[in-house]
């Protein structure tokens, strides 16, 4: 009696189920393929791209070339100035806002390799590249200073202008 009942059970919800599934089917979408690939617009979902735009001296039937380019950061393998490699980290951001402030046209990264917090400058392809900025901030007082290799990256967009620091009683400074 209960296997009855339980294959009668069974065999009734795998009909229902099954007239589900074709009624889904079969419901509201019976327009061609055709129609909805007309309707698709690919560029409603693209991202959005930066553009940098390149003055260039070259002329072409005596008109200047406009030069648009797109061109998106990439990470490689480069090198960056290490000036600082320190466990404390109030050491380690004070030297990073010091350059930032001394030197607002230059990337400046804080890096963390436990246990040490580590102070990089710029993004250079070879050490040839980095060879002059670094005999700077030898010059500079940072004496311990080094090339080192680091993933860089190129094609940044322009840095943003550095923000005004207020003192405790709202100074601008």
């Amino acid at each position: 009696m209960r296997l009855s009942f339980l294959t009668l059970f069974l065999l009734s919800t795998a009909l229902l189920t099954a007239q589900v599934v074709t009624d889904s089917v079969n419901a509201p979408y019976t327009a061609p393929l055709e129609h909805f690939e007309r309707a698709f617009t690919p560029s409603a979902y693209d991202t959005e791209l930066l553009l940098y735009r390149r003055s260039d001296t070259l002329r072409q039937n005596g008109r200047p070339l406009d030069q648009t380019t797109a061109a998106l950061p990439e990470t490689l393998q480069g090198f960056r100035i290490q000036l600082l490699a320190t466990n404390i980290f109030d050491e380690a951001n004070a030297t990073r806002n010091e350059l930032i402030a001394g030197f607002p046209e230059l990337w400046i990264y804080l890096v963390f390799e436990a246990p040490t917090y580590k102070v990089r400058v710029g993004d250079f392809v070879n050490r040839a590249e980095a060879k002059p900025l670094l005999d700077r901030f030898m010059a500079q007082g940072y004496r311990k200073a080094w090339i080192v290799p680091d993933r860089i990256i190129r094609n940044q967009p322009p840095k943003p202008p550095v923000p005004f620091s207020f003192d405790s009683t709202g100074v601008r400074y």
